[in-house]
């Protein structure tokens, strides 16, 4: 040994020595988790005990309760068979209708293996097999105790010669005029055994019944064959016919410890028992105590090695390298690796259960982006859903809103008119609701998208204005309007869901109500960081205030106020969505939504959204009229496909008290057929329809010669959806019609399409064989 050794080492390791003092430390803080493991170990040794016991415990009245279950059914069953003729009257010479009603019995009553019928004297007549073929029971033990007690008695368990499974027999007596005349048994089998095995999940697990004298007349499973095997003289076996009920744990004939609880049934004398191994149950504790002293050895390992770096010179390079690591993966960089090949030894092991945790980190990343696809393919599925349950609402609510309008137009008494506007007035409550679920499920799917086109900012405010201003006039409110110089104009957005947004704020305003007024403010600021950003015109912020003087929201009901299905009252309506989507919205705009109220003084809801100015080429697109956009005169031919009679007869009244002339179809193939034999002016084409849909009739028609193949068509749908209409104009519809139907929007598509029908046809030379442009028109 070299000299000098021996002194140092007792000088690092010495009691007085730091290093040796540390690494004490670190032991002994280790103790505490120590013991606290292998308590914890023992409780859940106790807690896998006591669970598996309480399975077995039901496991075995569930067997009880089956048996005692089955032997009811065959008692039933005896008894509605002893009032059948067939049975009550056969004789060994007249046994084929016996047969018959007792052959399906198999296979009707799965836990029966066959059904007999003897005479007085045990010979049998028939069974589920055929006829008897001079075998008797007269010497079974159940067949005499039949005759003695005359009721239904149940056997013992005996194997069944033809099967050769464990059965019970239930045997019933038919009696006439005091006498046994007939005797009829059932043969119910113990296969249902083997549910219970499945149900304890082990492969060592036991379900067993025993008689009163110890013999096995069922196990599941018998490897070792031990069937109708006596084995009371086994300890664990002597214990269950002594004490009946109970659990034990013992070890079993096949030397393995099991953990048995047993149940005995009166109606059999037999013992129900059904056994878990118990070494599985250890074996597991054991794994799970050495996991948690693994996890205390690489906690001490780490603890001495980090101990033992620090206090070499060269620590602080590994802890920045560590450190900065660490850092990497905090900022995203999942999969970081440190290459410690030059690192001492215990610093290696440190950097290799980080890099492992590290390329953990980088494969929960990966799990989660999974699980964010299903969450969003999900979230497309129930969208899907919910177009679905749209279009099979739609559809009805279309003949129910459109008849209640076209009843309204007749003349009703006061009453009447009264309960049509109020069927009417529902059915477009029912829309607006099924409107607003698809908003919020298409905002909750990042799959709404939004348009920007120019509109004037002061026109939509007076229009929106506009539509309330009737329920605000009904209620005595008086309705004020304030717009700004330069809130007015053209800007680029989208009309559509901005009006969407004011009219829920201004509606819910009215609703809330009963006396004051409702006031409409429309502000429009530059927009400060559009000019830092040095853009020309820069950008506007336009803030719509809506104030009222209603009932007021109390401070504890403000913060839920933007949260779905939150509603103030009930009994004023509305489905507690609207103010969710309008944040939504709001907030896919890139704007704020906020309030402030206070009870009893009313409530001021605001919003506000940047929006650029509108270019004049801009404008002057927007503002130019389609051509031929007014209504049209009366009389054009049109061809109607609806293949729902309702639909059918509500479009058909409208269109012929317009003025038109509307012959009808209920499918494609028919429209297709039409369209070549009449001249028509226009087709309305419903899109779901048997023989042949709308889209292929469409295809078909366009694929005709002119000028039948350029007649307009336009789609009548249910699907609202985005998806639904593009698929409409690509098949060659040239606009999308929803239903319900509006008659204005309906009567105005027409007088559009007719007009721009005439002027196509007028001009055949500009471009022959097309059709007019596919355009989106009235779709709500």
């Amino acid at each position: 040994m070299p000299a000098g050794l021996m002194p140092r080492l007792l000088r690092a390791f010495s009691p007085r020595s730091l290093r040796a003092r540390l690494m004490g430390v670190v032991l002994a803080s280790l103790a505490l988790p120590l013991v606290g493991a292998l308590y914890l170990a023992d409780q859940q040794l106790d807690d896998h005990i006591g669970a598996a016991r309480e399975l077995a415990l039901h496991l075995a009245d569930d067997g009880v309760q089956r048996q005692h279950d089955l032997i009811g059914e065959a008692r039933n069953l005896l008894g509605v068979l002893s009032l059948v003729p067939a049975i009550r009257n056969a004789t060994p010479t007249d046994t084929d209708a016996c047969v018959a009603t007792l052959a399906p019995m198999p296979r009707q009553h799965r836990w029966t293996t066959g059904v007999w019928l003897t005479d007085a004297d045990g010979n049998i007549i028939c069974d589920t097999t055929g006829p008897g073929a001079g075998i008797s029971l007269r010497e079974r033990e159940y067949f005499q105790r039949v005759l003695d007690t005359k009721s239904w008695v149940v056997s013992d368990f005996i194997i069944g010669k033809r099967s050769l499974k464990p059965l019970i027999i239930v045997a019933s007596p038919i009696i006439e005029n005091g006498r046994i005349v007939r005797v009829m048994g059932v043969a119910v089998d113990l296969t249902w055994l083997t549910d219970l095995v499945k149900v304890l999940k082990q492969p060592d697990a036991r379900v067993m019944v025993l008689d009163h004298n110890g013999v096995i007349v069922a196990r599941q499973p018998d490897p070792e064959g031990w069937l109708n095997r006596n084995v009371g003289q086994l300890p664990h076996v002597q214990q269950m016919l002594k004490e009946r009920d109970g659990f034990l744990d013992s070890e079993s004939a096949d030397g393995r410890d099991r953990l048995w609880a047993f149940r005995h049934s009166d109606e059999t004398d037999t013992i129900f028992a059904v056994g878990m191994p118990t070494s599985p149950i250890i074996a597991e504790a054991r794994r799970d105590l050495w996991q948690s002293l693994g996890l205390l050895g690489i906690a001490a390992l780490v603890s001495v090695t980090a101990l033992w770096v620090l206090l070499r010179a060269s620590v602080l390079r590994w802890v920045w390298e560590l450190g900065s690591a660490a850092t990497r993966i905090g900022d995203g960089g999942g999969g970081t690796v440190i290459e410690a090949d030059r690192a001492p030894h215990e610093f290696r092991v440190v950097s290799h259960a980080f890099n492992n945790m590290s390329r953990r980190l980088k494969q929960r990343e990966q799990e989660l982006r999974s699980a964010m696809e299903e969450a969003r393919a999900g979230s497309r599925a129930k969208e899907e859903f919910l177009a679905t349950m749209s279009h099979e609402i739609r559809t009805p609510m279309n003949g129910v809103i459109g008849f209640a309008e076209m009843l309204l137009e007749t003349p009703l008494t006061a009453e009447q008119r009264r309960y049509a506007s109020q069927v009417r007035d529902a059915g477009r409550s029912l829309l607006t609701v099924i409107n607003d679920v698809l908003d919020l499920s298409k905002l909750e799917a990042g799959r709404l998208d939004l348009v920007s086109v120019p509109f004037r900012l002061d026109d939509l405010a007076d229009r929106c204005v506009a539509i309330v201003r009737l329920a605000a006039e009904q209620k005595g409110l008086e309705l004020q309007t304030s717009i700004s110089a330069t809130a007015r104009g053209f800007v680029m957005g989208d009309p559509d869901r901005l009006r969407q947004i004011l009219l829920n704020l201004l509606s819910n305003a009215v609703k809330f109500t009963d006396r004051g007024s409702v006031r409409l403010t429309v502000k429009a600021i530059e927009d400060d960081g559009a000019k830092a950003g040095g853009k020309p015109g820069g950008g506007r912020i336009c803030t719509f205030t809506v104030t009222d003087t209603g009932i007021g929201i109390a401070p504890e009901r403000q913060r839920d106020l933007f949260q779905r299905f939150t509603q103030l009252e009930r009994g004023r309506g509305g489905t507690g969505l609207g103010l969710a989507i309008c944040r939504r919205l709001v907030e896919l705009m890139g704007g704020e939504i906020g309030m402030e109220s206070q009870p009893g003084n009313g409530s001021t809801f605001w919003f506000s959204l940047p929006l650029l100015p509108a270019g004049s080429a801009a404008v002057q697109r927007d503002g130019a009229p389609l051509a031929g956009s007014e209504p049209g005169s009366p009389g054009a031919r049109i061809l109607l496909a609806e293949d729902l009679a309702m639909n059918r007869d509500l479009a058909v009244t409208m269109l012929t008290k317009a003025g038109h002339h509307v012959d009808a179809v209920d499918d494609g193939a028919a429209a297709v057929a039409a369209v070549q034999e009449q001249t028509y002016d226009l087709v309305l084409m419903d899109v779901q329809m048997p023989v042949m849909d709308g889209l292929e009739a469409t295809r078909r028609i366009r694929a005709l010669p002119a000028p039948v193949g350029r007649i307009p068509i336009l789609a009548l749908s249910a699907g609202v959806l985005q998806v639904e209409v593009e698929r409409c104009l690509q098949a060659g519809m040239n606009a999308h019609l929803a239903k319900p139907l509006e008659k204005t929007k309906l009567l105005a598509a027409i007088g559009r399409w007719v007009h721009v029908g005439h002027m196509d046809n007028e001009s055949p030379e500009d471009g022959q064989d097309e059709p007019p442009r596919p355009q989106l028109i009235a779709h709500s």
